[in-house]
């Protein structure tokens, strides 16, 4: 969720530099009358921005973090020395299906949330109270949008965490931006704050890697050796319900003596379930082996592993080590190449010969939307073919 994305706060020399709001009261003198308190509008000087992109995963808006604060003195520990004040905002923006900070979805009229699960676009996350385990014992922090302040002469931040109000962000006609709001908490103070001038936004977003980098279905029509891997009882059922085979099936240019291919060439990754009963000195079983479903965590359900059952790519693997799964990679001097696909759907048919040859028919789906096709026939002779 948004408001625990946001806990992570970048330690700056003057980020938690906060002023309190200065507030008038007047009175007509009679009893019973009175006039609310008008808060005066601080005036920030200083801002950082960071976008976090869509950090919940609906697609619905992404997070940004706008921190703004006033020049203070700064001790020797790094902490502010009041007086001072700082607000943070974290608004819910227009989504951007291209995940970069764009600033010119930043102005407009941002409100509060209807509620906590509320991530449309143009409203605030209400403020709250971040717990971090500290070798000197749990320590409370504001995260969300609050506006906090500290007191002359103390480095302590006396925080409003904020569930109403509205802030609004223009942007002028000469490029540069102006901010300003009236938010209120639980301390039922109104803080009215401003700032403008211009800025450089940061992103906190982890670029996607794709699991595919296909544009185009391919046939695989140069795959002439295989090597075959026993790895038992992968998932760790111990009911010898199956074995799982690991089948590489590659180029001319690879070299198959290892576990882990070496050279240059087309490599297609095949993990296949076969009966425990099988011994991998005979090959692999003849059949047809269909493709799993992995559930949203990636997981696979118990009732799919099965023998003749074939294994999708793992997602978001691209070391050895923990590639696991069905992938097409088009290997370059041991390493991974620039062409590759994770195997998503499909089907590979296993037939054997009377010779102890293999010949196995792919026809494979890559993790693409709309998907790629990865096909190949390969004849594997008995003598290319290597059993680890």
């Amino acid at each position: 969720m948004r408001e625990m994305r946001f806990h992570q706060w970048i330690v700056l020399l003057a980020a938690w530099c906060t002023v309190s709001c200065g507030e008038s009261a007047t009175t007509s003198g009679a009893a019973d009358s009175y006039v609310e308190p008008q808060p005066q509008c601080v005036q920030f000087t200083n801002i950082s921005v960071e976008y976090s992109g869509d950090d919940v995963g609906e697609k619905s808006s992404d997070g940004w973090i706008l921190k703004l604060w006033t020049d203070m003195e700064i001790d020797a520990a790094g902490n502010p020395i009041g007086p001072g004040a700082v607000a943070q905002l974290l608004l819910n923006v227009t989504y951007n299906g291209e995940q970069k900070p764009d600033v010119a979805l930043l102005p407009g009229r941002y409100a509060s949330q209807s509620n906590s699960g509320d991530y449309s676009p143009r409203t605030f996350v209400s403020g709250y109270t971040d717990y971090i385990d500290t070798p000197a014992g749990l320590l409370e922090r504001a995260d969300g949008t609050f506006y906090a302040a500290i007191l002359e002469g103390s480095t302590e931040m006396d925080a409003d965490l904020i569930d109403d109000g509205v802030v609004q962000i223009e942007r002028l006609a000469d490029g540069t931006f102006a901010i300003e709001g009236v938010l209120v908490g639980p301390k039922c103070i109104k803080h009215h704050f401003a700032w403008s001038g211009t800025f450089e936004p940061s992103s906190s977003v982890v670029p996607t890697v794709q699991n595919s980098t296909l544009t185009s279905s391919i046939e695989l029509d140069n795959l002439v050796q295989a090597q075959l891997q026993d790895k038992g009882d992968y998932f760790y059922l111990k009911d010898e319900s199956y074995r799982d085979f690991v089948v590489f099936l590659g180029a001319e240019g690879l070299d198959f003596t290892m576990a882990r291919p070496q050279g240059s060439g087309a490599l297609l990754r095949l993990e296949l379930l076969v009966p425990w009963s099988c011994n991998k000195a005979d090959g692999v079983p003849a059949g047809e082996y269909r493709m799993v479903v992995r559930n949203a965590d990636t997981s696979i359900d118990r009732a799919q592993i099965v023998p003749y059952a074939a294994i999708p790519g793992l997602p978001d693997v691209f070391v050895y080590y923990k590639w696991a799964g069905s992938w097409y990679v088009d290997m370059a001097d041991g390493e991974w190449g620039e062409n590759y696909a994770r195997i998503a759907d499909g089907r590979v048919v296993v037939s054997r010969g009377e010779d102890g040859s293999h010949t196995f028919e792919c026809r494979l789906l890559d993790c693409e939307e709309p998907a790629h096709e990865v096909t190949a026939v390969v004849h594997i002779e008995a003598d290319r073919f290597t059993i680890l």
